[in-house]
């Protein structure tokens, strides 16, 4: 799947958590609740003019190109007015500029980040790797992950926002180097919001601690209590973080809980089958074995397991067996497992 033009199933599929499934879907910024808007780099990838700009030295509430990193051949003029603050900022900072790039199809103009001395190196190897990341979004990934900490907290916002659109198994495939605690501050701040999932989802793949466990955990217990859109991702966070014990926790926990709604269902079970498809043979038995017990005596889970389990088969390129119309929903959720099970292992 990758980065390029995938964004239905980027954040976009936390609905498929709250109302259904999108088949052949498993991606690191599952469970959110919205969709997102394209990253800076969606927006240089899918543009056919991308330059840099300041106020015009006649006019200074109109910008004037100063530098065309990529052009149609066509002279351009910019169709924005330039805001009383961006003003102030660059008297303040007379070499930085405002990046803008127009989409190829829509030819609509989109503003993106302000240039300065400290962003211009990160910009430069931006576009130099645009058409190796576009092909390969593995190798784009791996750039990200390794600005997590960056002392500029555009270029950590900007990491952010890349690695929420990278497939789970390449996430968890990573060298990254998470700062749990930082990202657990930061994840109501109100401004961001945006960004929760994607830092859940990190916050799994950080060193392992009893106090992040109980984090987790508890978030997992709220999310399940409010029908949180988080759920799923908590879920995932939490298998990621303590492995089998993390599943059994969930197991015993949340998964025969009264509070269990279709939706509710529907995010841990998702949160498994994310993990069945990317994680060891240990964790997928484990998994197999926790839903083959539970669907036997819950038909609303073994719908929505027959449901998820059948879509990762697809994606693997794998056959589902017809069935019966008036087959028991245990029977369908029990093939679909077993179907999963010669999903190939990918660690």
């Amino acid at each position: 799947m990758g980065f390029r033009r995938h964004l239905v199933s980027a954040n976009a599929l936390a609905a498929c958590l709250i109302g259904g499934l999108v088949p052949g879907v498993a991606t690191a910024c599952a469970f959110h609740g919205y969709e997102p808007q394209p990253t800076l780099v969606e927006r240089m990838i899918s543009a056919d003019h991308i330059v840099l700009a300041r106020p015009a030295e006649e006019n200074a509430f109109r910008y004037e190109v100063t530098d065309a990193l990529r052009s149609s051949g066509t002279s351009v003029v910019l169709p924005m007015l330039v805001d009383s603050s961006t003003r102030r900022l660059l008297r303040l900072q007379p070499n930085a500029q405002v990046l803008f790039a127009r989409d190829a199809d829509t030819e609509v103009w989109h503003r993106l980040i302000t240039v300065d001395a400290s962003f211009a190196p990160i910009l430069k190897t931006i576009q130099d790797r645009l058409p190796e990341w576009e092909q390969d979004p593995k190798r784009r990934a791996s750039y990200f992950a390794s600005h997590l900490n960056h002392s500029d907290k555009r270029v950590r916002t900007l990491a952010l926002r890349e690695l929420d659109l990278a497939e789970y198994g390449t996430l968890k495939g990573l060298n990254l180097d998470v700062d749990a605690e930082t990202l657990q501050s930061q994840l109501d701040t109100i401004t961001e919001m945006d960004l929760r999932a994607i830092r859940i989802l990190l916050m799994g793949l950080a060193p392992a601690t009893p106090e992040l466990s109980t984090f987790l955990r508890f978030r997992a217990t709220q999310g399940l209590a409010h029908e949180s859109e988080m759920l799923g991702a908590y879920a995932l966070s939490l298998i990621a973080l303590e492995g089998v014990g993390g599943i059994n926790w969930l197991d015993a926990m949340l998964m025969s809980s009264p509070q269990n709604t279709y939706n509710t269902r529907s995010a841990l079970v998702q949160a498994l089958a994310m993990h069945f498809e990317t994680g060891d043979a240990e964790l997928r038995r484990t998994i197999s074995d926790v839903l083959s017990a539970r669907v036997l005596f819950d038909p609303d889970l073994a719908y929505v397991v027959s449901l998820q389990f059948s879509a990762i088969s697809v994606n693997a390129g794998l056959e589902i067996p017809d069935t019966d119309i008036d087959a028991d929903p245990a029977l369908e959720a029990l093939q679909a497992l077993e179907v999963s099970k010669s999903i190939p292992l990918r660690m």
